[in-house]
């Protein structure tokens, strides 16, 4: 909730954080105190980071015409927000680093642990990294084992397990919090609105067939009372069916012109092959629930066929045909109420509930995070942010 922690791992891994040579020693100051707790160098870095990573997305958010990968592109030559590049991150760092400890407060406030597993696959990863060779490390940086990377530029083990734990902390005060049950959880009213409003369930399947049934024939027969899944099984046996019977000509050619038996017997694994994908596409219709549950906003499989859908009424069932630069391509649709199928979407109400309430979440570790005093020493200005891209 608060960031992608692994992410950020490797937007730091991928920089160049130039620092000067006494690094180790820098690892050691504390160049953020917030309500009283002094915040290590390496999380300031982590931090810092997190905030270039929202400086680049918030650029490119007020302008998406923007080219990044020009040659002579400096992004630090760039504003956000009407303020210079550099000076939005140096701010959002220490906003960063208000909600670090806020978000501390908070999970001890409401009484809240870590998981014993969560807590040993913090510690297992952070071993790996501290430990073991890696190879991207050694081909673009010269040794042997990430740790030693991150303790070049003031990151110690400390300062990654303990960002790595509040992260956890965040992740769990957000399920606490939001989660199902939770005191500022998502009603059902707003979860069932999101369903209507921003996915889609159907039945669907692509229609692929140079002969036999019309995809029109697929459509009238479910949509008279036949089972989704029996005439799927139905069509999908007659896909495998042309595609043996195509094998089995290309077989018989071969060995009327006389070709090598090498090819021949390539011929019938073919064949043999489209059987088997004929059984198992049958078996997967008899024992799998086909219903797809679809977010609109990503257009999949285009969004021609996502407008198509969502104009149908429930129940319905249509051929959707749509056209692309390749050609055209049709559907077999059927659309089923969303809001009927509670154990199919269980994990797509998971994901709603945090899409709507992550703003929320953001908001209330900002807010109690910026309640807290803030002071800075003098180290600050050795973590310059330009250093973090050069």
């Amino acid at each position: 909730m608060k960031k992608t922690l692994r992410n950020t791992v490797l937007a730091v891994l991928c920089g160049t954080m130039a620092v000067s040579a006494s690094s180790c020693a820098l690892s050691q100051t504390y160049p953020v105190t917030v309500d009283g707790t002094q915040l290590r160098a390496g999380i300031y870095i982590l931090e810092q980071q997190e905030a270039l990573n929202s400086a680049i997305s918030k650029l490119r958010e007020e302008q998406p015409d923007l080219d990044t990968s020009a040659e002579d592109f400096d992004y630090f030559k760039q504003t956000i927000e009407g303020k210079k590049f550099g000076d939005w991150i140096n701010e959002k760092a220490l906003e960063n680093c208000r909600g670090y400890i806020a978000t501390e407060r908070l999970f001890n406030q409401y009484g809240l642990t870590l998981t014993y597993e969560t807590v040993q696959e913090i510690d297992a990863n952070i071993k790996s990294l501290w430990n073991d060779e890696n190879q991207y490390a050694q081909y673009y940086y010269g040794v042997s084992i990430i740790g030693d990377y991150y303790e070049k530029y003031g990151i110690s083990e400390t300062s990654f397990r303990d960002y790595e734990i509040n992260e956890s902390q965040s992740n769990a005060l957000f399920t606490f919090l939001y989660g199902e049950g939770g005191s500022k959880a998502a009603t059902a009213e707003e979860i069932n609105n999101s369903l209507s409003t921003d996915y889609l369930a159907l039945n669907y399947f692509p229609y692929e067939l140079e002969s036999g049934d019309s995809a029109q024939s697929f459509a009238d027969r479910i949509a008279k009372g036949e089972e989704y899944e029996a005439v799927y099984r139905d069509y999908a046996q007659a896909l495998a069916d042309a595609e043996a019977a195509a094998n089995a000509v290309s077989a018989a050619s071969t060995e009327t012109t006389g070709t090598e038996d090498t090819e021949e017997a390539d011929a019938e694994t073919d064949a043999g092959k489209a059987a088997q994908t004929s059984a198992t596409v049958v078996e997967k219709a008899e024992k799998d629930s086909l219903i797809q549950i679809m977010k609109k906003s990503n257009n999949s499989p285009s969004e021609n066929f996502i407008e198509q859908a969502s104009a149908m009424n429930n129940g319905e069932v249509k051929v959707i045909t749509v056209e692309s630069d390749s050609g055209s391509k049709t559907y077999v649709v059927q659309k089923l109420d969303i809001l009927s199928l509670t154990e199919k979407t269980k994990d797509t109400v998971d994901t709603i509930r945090t899409e709507l309430k992550t703003d929320e979440f953001r908001d209330l570790i900002k807010s109690t995070g910026a309640a807290y005093t803030l002071t800075t020493d003098s180290s600050i200005g050795i973590y310059k942010p330009e250093a973090l891209i050069k």
